[in-house]
């Protein structure tokens, strides 16, 4: 049974992983810089533990900022950095497999045309460049060292978990989507023609549970996504589903639209997924009863 660290263990991410089952035949640690949490660990320190982490096959890394946090203190990229740094160097001195998850909002034109891994990069955006920056760290501390490695760039992942305070997720489309039904019965959208990459949260840790599984140790960047949407069409899923659940319905106001072909992003070809709508209900269901419940 491989035992996986999880760095970042008790941010959003973590917490989608620690709430499915499907994942009950690997063994996680989730490791948290929260001093209050059960496995806590400080991560400018690090090497101080290296000793700790021997006895782990896998390390996925989830630390950072979001952008929100970014914006408001700068110096949490270098932060980052560094200690992105740290658990490279653990990694190889105990032959330990690394999943970094990065974001497909490194592209500069993500939403707007094709997009594949070599793609321009947005290096104007402070949340892209943490990402991309780490990436590079990974990649140049791997250089002389096979299959140690895999770098995700999601799309937008979504979902509710009870295990996770909702007031502490900011950044989220469809939560924010949500939460503006609920509380003002309508939702706006600044730009409905905008695409994005929309993942579920199950499918996020089925994603997880494929990488570890199959061993997807390339060394190098992959694409990962599920469903391609515009703005407009998730809020319009959203108030259909508010409608079935709540018997009642909201205005949704789209701006700055017009019809556009969808943009073809390159999914990498062990990520490929078989589509269901039912999965995104699914999720956007459970948000709107959650958030109902304990929000409102």
């Amino acid at each position: 049974m491989p035992k996986i660290a999880v760095i970042g263990g008790t941010g959003y991410l973590a917490s989608l992983i620690k709430n499915q089952n499907k994942l009950k035949n690997n063994k996680f640690f989730y490791l948290s810089r929260k001093k209050k949490s059960k496995n806590y660990i400080n991560f400018s320190n690090i090497e101080k533990n290296k000793d700790f982490f021997k006895k782990f096959d896998f390390i996925v890394h989830l630390l950072g900022p979001n952008k929100s946090q970014i914006e408001k203190k700068i110096g949490l990229i270098k932060k980052k950095n560094e200690i992105t740094s740290k658990i490279c160097d653990i990694c190889i001195n105990y032959n330990i497999k690394l999943i970094y998850i990065s974001s497909m909002q490194v592209y500069k034109n993500y939403g707007k045309a094709k997009i594949n891994v070599n793609s321009a990069i947005n290096l104007t955006d402070s949340y892209a460049r943490s990402h991309y920056e780490a990436e590079k760290i990974i990649l140049k501390k791997f250089r002389n060292k096979d299959h140690m490695f895999t770098i995700l760039r999601l799309g937008n992942v979504f979902g509710f978990n009870k295990n996770f305070n909702i007031n502490e997720l900011s950044n989220n489309l469809i939560h924010d989507f949500c939460k503006s039904a609920l509380k003002r019965q309508k939702i706006i959208v600044e730009n409905g023609k905008i695409q994005r990459q929309f993942i579920p949260s199950h499918v996020f840790v089925n994603i997880i549970n494929k990488t570890i599984n199959n061993k997807i140790l390339n060394n190098s960047i992959l694409n990962v996504g599920y469903k391609v949407f515009n703005l407009k069409e998730i809020s319009l899923l959203i108030k259909k589903r508010f409608q079935k659940i709540f018997n009642k319905n909201i205005n949704i106001i789209i701006k700055n639209y017009e019809q556009i072909r969808k943009k073809t992003i390159y999914i990498n070809k062990h990520y490929y997924l078989n589509f269901d709508i039912k999965k995104i209900y699914l999720e956007i269901d459970q948000i709107l009863r959650n958030m109902k419940r304990n929000l409102f």
